[in-house]
């Protein structure tokens, strides 16, 4: 039996999805069914010792995190304290998703070459909601130190057909008629990544563990390739203009983080390394290829296709 928290989440949604065409046993919760703030509903939520709890449930809402620390410090960190604990105690498997916001740099290269954070790169997180993961995942290094019983996967700019995320804003503000232009932040860079695509790692994980495999506790999964947020939005336009989805194209253009202020600060360079998930997964397609895929599952839904 496997478990997975966040069920209505993006992850947990492309994870249902594929434990159910595969025939995988699982129980997924959401905020009803676990509220994660309530830190005694772990023990009993555990008991029936499930082989494997995927805890993609977070306190994610990043700029309200920052006046709302107390709650956000409750889930993402003593929540998963208390999980990593159950976790160990009971021999249940811990694979839990965390987040580029542990990272932060000002420098974009080193020399001539771009920095892509390692696994065991040290942390830098800036702001509750960053902090609040990084502390999650130390409370997991601390519990299983030496233990193979668990696995960080790290990764970034995550978007799916489903809830609120980065492509579907874009296509909302385009077909938006009182705005003329967009603006778009240019001086930030990750790597975007289909919840779909993690979900695929997730269950490849999953199957190896139901294996007796072992895998390195840090892992990083994105898709492969460099954007900024401008890239990605001119990605999400043009796509969908050559499918006719959108009623018309208008332009975009980049501004530095600057022109954009938030509560909370973002990484400006959150590019993760991929090379341990290359071994082991295989290759991992470019994010515009996995953008098509998401943006036409979008478009089937309206009824035109990509």
């Amino acid at each position: 039996m496997i478990y997975y928290t966040g069920k209505n989440g993006q992850v947990g949604w492309e994870l249902s999805k594929r434990f159910a065409s595969a025939g995988i046993e699982a129980i997924g919760f959401g905020r009803e069914e676990w509220p994660l703030d309530d830190l005694d509903s772990v023990e009993k939520i555990l008991e029936k010792n499930p082989k494997v709890l995927v805890h993609c449930g977070a306190y994610t809402a990043v700029d309200k995190a920052e006046s709302d620390s107390e709650n956000a410090y409750k889930i993402n960190s003593l929540a998963v304290q208390k999980i990593a604990e159950e976790c160990f105690k009971r021999k249940i498997h811990l694979i839990y998703v965390s987040t580029d916001f542990v990272f932060d740099a000002n420098s974009e290269t080193i020399g001539d070459t771009l920095r892509f954070w390692k696994t065991n790169s040290s942390l830098s997180p800036k702001g509750v909601y960053g902090t609040s993961k990084a502390e999650g995942e130390e409370w997991i290094r601390k519990t299983f130190s030496g233990s193979p019983g668990a696995n960080i996967v790290r990764t970034s700019w995550v978007y799916s057909a489903h809830g609120t995320n980065f492509p579907k804003t874009i296509l909302r503000l385009l077909d938006d008629p009182n705005r003329p232009e967009l603006k778009v932040i240019e001086d930030q860079l990750g790597r975007p990544t289909w919840a779909g695509r993690l979900a695929d790692f997730i269950i490849f994980l999953i199957n190896g563990v139901s294996k007796g495999e072992s895998f390195p506790q840090t892992l990083h999964f994105s898709n492969s390739g460099v954007a900024s947020w401008y890239d990605f939005a001119v990605a999400v336009r043009d796509i969908s203009n050559a499918s006719q989805t959108i009623k018309n194209v208008k332009p975009i253009l980049p501004i530095p983080t600057e022109g954009y202020p938030t509560p909370a600060p973002r990484p400006r360079y959150s590019i993760l390394d991929l090379d341990e998930t290359r071994k082991l997964f295989g290759p991992v397609p470019h994010w515009k290829e996995d953008l098509i895929l998401c943006l036409n599952e979008l478009a089937e839904s309206s009824g035109k296709k990509l």
